[in-house]
């Protein structure tokens, strides 16, 4: 299937201009879209162009729960990260995040032992040794970035969590090749021009895939052949279901490209983006907040990925029969279909002046968000399978910054917006230091989402 049938109609008014484009926009510039464009609309489905079913963007509680709810109607999105049929690494971004139906159901049950409890154990310990390891453990005066050093930890961490291994010879490298797989195939020189050609973007996109996917390969079959380690990936290698079904070689790559694709960035720009909330604000008189207890600090950290969320839109979804969404006009099949937590979690009804950091929100006894109000992981059976990965490695590695003591930020200036594929958070360094202020006011275009009261 095409990745845009631009000739699909829906009776819904949405923002001016070409479809095509207005779609490309909403792909790579998703904050800025939403914020600006899609924003202002709020029924039900705003599509990416007025009156064009290409592209729509559900909002509010109803839509969002309908499409959470209704594995049939949505299925996973066709066309957008669809690999050439036949070759060993054709299933590189097929994944349980992207499986439907009963292969859905299979691969999650399969995965499972890698998130057990007994494994989380093993990964929090790996997330305190990675902190002892970083900037934030010693702060010895001199700056540094601020996103680069979160973007550091949270690679280690899957380095050493999924894969058993430390950046040494050039694996640091590896991993950075996979991650960006997915954001390449953003690209709209290989989102629309899809000829494997040698000289092509898509050829060349190609041809990135294979080696990145050889790679995991020889690591895959290492660790079938050894005895089993705590390791994400010796984990699956080794997991067999009662009825002895387990995940094959090309199962096992696109699951950890999987988990790197959606681990990485978002999980440091979290931690960044959480951190930037606890030690600056736009308005002047705001009070610093003081998440001395791990429910002020769980507070601080839900209210950060509220306001400015690492992953402001969902990926996307296929619409595979016509279908009214809360009461919308006909959604056609064939829609590629979005939900976007950026605009979720500024709904006045559910968050009083949501432009407002204000961590009370989420204290015991606060008249908190209902069920598919708050979606920074997902909701139910397609909820991400890592999320309980993120959330704690981030809760860890925050708790042990503040038992450390904070550096203070070295500039004024952060900029928010799209870094990387579906991921937001700093687009700009942002040094940070010890001995440095404890509570900066902030400029640049964070600003424009984050207001004072």
């Amino acid at each position: 299937m095409d990745l845009f049938d631009t000739a699909l109609r829906i009776d819904a008014p949405g923002p001016s201009g070409v479809p095509v484009v207005n779609n490309l926009k909403l792909i790579r510039d998703s904050a800025r879209f939403l914020l600006g464009r899609v924003g202002p609309f709020e029924q039900p489905v705003v599509p990416a162009t007025a009156g064009n079913g290409s592209v729509v963007v559900v909002r509010g509680r109803e839509g969002v729960k309908q499409v959470f709810t209704d594995n049939v109607a949505f299925h996973r999105a066709d066309g957008l990260f669809d690999l050439p049929p036949g070759r060993p690494w054709s299933g590189m971004f097929d994944a349980v995040i992207t499986a439907n139906g009963a292969e859905h159901t299979r691969r999650r049950k399969l995965l499972m032992p890698a998130v057990h409890r007994t494994a989380m154990t093993h990964y929090q310990a790996v997330f305190a040794d990675t902190f002892e390891r970083s900037r934030f453990a010693a702060l010895d005066g001199e700056p540094f970035d601020l996103k680069r050093e979160c973007l550091r930890i949270s690679k280690a961490n899957l380095m050493r969590c999924l894969l058993g291994l430390d950046d040494a010879d050039g694996l640091g490298a590896f991993a950075d090749q996979i991650v960006t797989l997915g954001a390449d195939a953003a690209d709209p020189r290989v989102l629309l021009f899809k000829r494997d050609l040698p000289w092509s973007p898509y050829g060349r996109w190609l041809r990135r895939v294979a080696g990145a996917y050889d790679r995991l390969a020889a690591l895959i079959a290492q660790r079938r052949a050894g005895e089993p380690r705590p390791d994400a990936l010796s984990i699956l290698c080794h997991a067999v279901d009662e009825d002895g079904d387990r995940l094959s070689t090309e199962e096992i790559a696109g699951e950890l490209h999987g988990f790197f694709a959606a681990g990485f960035e978002t999980t440091a720009m979290t931690m960044s983006l959480a951190l930037i909330t606890l030690l600056g604000s736009p308005d002047p008189d705001a009070a610093p907040p003081d998440p001395s207890t791990v429910e002020e600090l769980e507070a601080a950290l839900k209210e950060s990925q509220r306001l400015l969320p690492a992953v402001p839109i969902t990926l996307p979804r296929r619409v595979t029969t016509t279908v009214e969404i809360a009461g919308s006009p006909p959604v056609p099949k064939g829609a590629l279909l979005f939900m976007a937590p950026l605009l979720e979690h500024r709904d006045p009804l559910v968050y009083p002046e949501p432009q407002v950091f204000r961590p009370r929100r989420w204290r015991a006894g606060a008249p908190g968000p209902r069920q598919y109000e708050f979606i920074p992981f997902g909701l139910g059976p397609r909820r991400c399978l890592g999320a309980e990965f993120a959330d704690l490695q981030v809760r860890t590695t925050l708790s042990l910054m503040l038992e450390r003591g904070l550096p203070g930020l070295a500039t004024s200036r952060v900029d928010y917006g799209m870094v990387n594929g579906v991921t937001a958070g700093p687009r700009r360094p942002v040094p940070v230091r010890a001995h440095a202020p404890k509570w900066t006011v902030l400029t640049g275009s964070v600003t424009a989402v984050w207001k004072p009261a």
